[in-house]
């Protein structure tokens, strides 16, 4: 009952840079995603090679589980020909077991 009528603080105004660019990201619409379950291959720019799962993709990228925590390198090649997709991607988020990833390469059909 004491809390109720303190005063509302002020939120604080968001600064230029990649706090506002995630923010802006997280209101902004994207690409339909569309669910599937498909193993695909990744090689890291380093050679190392590792098999996921496709939880979801998109015109723009998809969202890939590991059976463990995966470190990958900004830039990877991706290969799942169930679903099309044979080119090159950038690593965009990483939470615990998956991992988002743009295409950046028109090889998704």
């Amino acid at each position: 009952m004491f809390g109720l009528f303190k005063s509302r603080k002020e939120e604080p105004e968001i600064e230029p840079g990649e706090a506002a660019n995630q923010q802006l990201r997280a209101v902004l619409p994207r690409h339909e995603r569309v669910n599937s379950y498909k193993e695909i291959r990744i090689t890291t720019s380093t050679g190392y090679t590792v098999r996921g799962i496709v939880i979801d993709h998109s015109e723009s990228g998809i969202r890939v589980r590991f059976q463990s925590y995966e470190t990958l390198t900004d830039l990877v090649s991706l290969h799942c020909p169930e679903l099309k997709i044979r080119g090159m991607g950038r690593v965009v988020w990483t939470d615990q077991c998956d991992i988002g990833i743009e295409l950046t390469s028109n090889d998704y059909q």
